[in-house]
């Protein structure tokens, strides 16, 4: 049998909404870097490298933003599970004492 200790889960919640908000942070920085590419040159293949220079730097960020979304969701998550997990402890100490 194994057992869930739900302040471990709740600690686990907290580490992930703060990775996630540090990765937000870090993006958010490098944005202007990423996306702020001018042309070499006055030529036309310097123009297009600027240009797909800034759209990889857009995919990159929208990944970004993809991944710390999903890690929020994810702190969610187990703040629920842990909070769930507290009520199921609660619920099946009731229960032992009641049949003592």
């Amino acid at each position: 049998m194994w057992s869930i200790q739900p302040e471990d889960v709740l600690a686990s919640a907290g580490a992930e909404s703060a990775i996630s908000a540090e990765t937000e942070a870090a993006a958010a920085a490098a944005a202007p870097v990423l996306l702020g590419t001018t042309p070499m040159g006055a030529d036309p293949d310097s123009a297009m490298f600027s240009a797909a220079l800034n759209a990889c730097g857009a995919s990159y960020l929208g990944v970004v933003s993809e991944h710390a979304a999903q890690r929020g969701l994810f702190a969610g998550t187990q703040g629920m599970a842990s909070a769930l997990y507290g009520v199921t402890e609660g619920a099946r100490a009731l229960a032992v004492a009641a049949q003592l």
